[in-house]
């Protein structure tokens, strides 16, 4: 009988150490969980940062393009020479304002993906199946964009317009794309 009683001591002793032992475990594990779940969102606040930084920037190059743009209209009023070759300089300052606003926009939206792909590398198999489609479209849409950026290099004067209407549509496009493929991905 004393046998048996320290037999069933002895297992419950082991039993109880078992249970120390798998909950020292399962908090590092958690301890780790919740360092790279910090790590994940330091990134993401780098990554708004960022995103914002490129966006004050963006908004200072068109007001100072638009600026330099201005400048060179006013200056073309001097002759009909001087007017036709501001009026070309004014197309080339014009024509380098919308390239680089696209640009920067099309910088901001990569950004994103950018995000996008991080968050995605940590979802279920099916929403990275769903993203990874949404990459294929966003990198025809990227495609695109670089060519109507570079589609501003032959525009005229009077297809500028055009010419930005059509990497407008593409950039709202690559947009929804995003915001699509990042509604999929959990948290």
């Amino acid at each position: 009988m004393l046998f048996g009683t320290l037999v069933v001591a002895t297992a419950c002793h082991d039993a109880e150490a078992e249970k120390k032992k798998l909950d020292e475990i399962q908090k590092e594990a958690d301890q780790k969980i919740q360092n790279i779940q910090k790590a994940a969102d330091q990134k993401v606040a780098d990554a708004e940062k960022q995103i914002e930084q490129l966006k004050q920037e963006m908004a200072n190059a068109a007001v100072k393009m638009k600026a330099e743009a201005d400048d060179a209209v006013s200056k073309a009023q001097a002759s009909a020479d001087e007017q036709a070759k501001a009026a070309q300089a004014a197309l080339a300052k014009a024509r380098g304002a919308f390239k680089e606003e696209g640009r920067l926009q099309l910088a901001t939206l990569n950004k994103e993906v950018t995000e996008l792909a991080t968050k995605s590398a940590k979802a279920p198999a099916k929403v990275k199946e769903e993203v990874a489609k949404a990459m294929k479209q966003i990198v025809t849409k990227q495609k695109d964009i670089a060519k109507d950026i570079a589609a501003f290099d032959k525009a005229e004067l009077n297809d500028l317009k055009k010419a930005q209407a059509k990497l407008n549509t593409d950039l709202a496009l690559m947009k929804g794309i995003i915001r699509t493929a990042r509604a999929r991905v959990p948290g």
